[in-house]
Parts: structure tokens; sequence; C-alpha cells
């Protein structure tokens, strides 16, 4: 949330905990950057996230129509532009190691992958749903507008909240 940074603005630590943004565009990049800067304090890390991440996607109806890895060489081409030394980490479709390796060749500070995880021991989720997760094929994943956050939302079809009518 562009806000964020502002409402803590005043808290004694505010220099001194790690900020990362997530951000699906050079356009919403430049956006926070601008308040940012205003209030002095840049992010530590940026994360760009794809159109095929899990959960919220920070993309409209035309979702089908973005790669991350060109939305990835956008916004470093922009950082180094600026001449910005801030970390940005690609998220939301990294699927192998090659995946993780070509973000790291065009520049990428880390990745960030996440759904891959969530067969994990370490994982937190309920053994059923892990098995949910494991057994799950591209055919079971979809884009939903069940969100309330107006943005579409990637998950399986199984999920409980695509028969509810709670939005």
């Amino acid at each position: 949330h562009n806000g964020s940074l502002k409402l803590i603005a005043d808290h004694p630590r505010f220099r001194d905990a790690k900020i990362g943004i997530i951000v699906s565009s050079v356009r919403a990049l430049q956006i926070f950057l601008r308040r940012a800067s205003k209030l002095d304090r840049m992010p530590d890390y940026i994360i760009v996230e794809g159109p095929l991440a899990g959960g919220h996607l920070g993309f409209g109806e035309d979702w089908r129509e973005y790669q991350l890895v060109n939305i990835v060489q956008e916004v470093l081409l922009f950082m180094k532009e600026q001449e910005l030394n801030i970390p940005v980490i690609p998220a939301g479709g990294i699927f192998t190691g090659t995946d993780a390796t070509e973000m790291l060749k065009l520049g990428a500070g880390a990745v960030q992958v996440a759904t891959r995880f969530t067969v994990t021991e370490e994982c937190g989720l309920p053994a059923k749903v892990k098995q949910t997760y494991f057994a799950a094929g591209e055919e079971d994943v979809i884009v939903s507008q069940v969100s309330a956050t107006g943005y579409p939302i990637r998950l399986l079809t199984s999920s409980p909240c695509l028969g509810s009518n709670i939005k």
C-alpha cells in the first residue's frame, strides 16, 4: 500500500527495520519510490511479482498478457537508469532451478519461491491441504474474481472460497 510508510514513519525503528515492497510493474514502483523519497526512506528490497503468482495478482483481467521475465527486465532497466542500488527479487512463476538461474543472470538479487514449498514438512499447512497441493495439476489452478481486493486471485479449483457467496 502506497501510504504504508507514512503510517509508520514516526516509529523509532522506522530507519532500522528492513522494508520490502511488492510491485507488478515499473509504474507501480515509480509511484512507491516517489512517496518513499518524500520520507527519505527507500525500500531495502523490491519484489517483482508476475502474473503466475499464487494468491492475489497485481493485474487485471489482462494478466495473461504479462510475463515475469519482461517485467523484471523493465524494472532492472529502470533501477539502472535511476542509479538505484536496491535488490530486485522476482516472484510468481519461478518453478525450476533453471527459472531461478535465468533471473539471477538478468541481474536479480535473489528469487522468491513459495508455492513449491507448501508441500514440505516444514510448512504449517494441514496434511490434507498439502496433499491437495501435491496432487494438483495445471488444470486444477484457476484465476478467479472472488477476491475482495478487486484483483484476480490464483487458486486451486477445490478452494472453499469458490463455493461461498462471500467475496
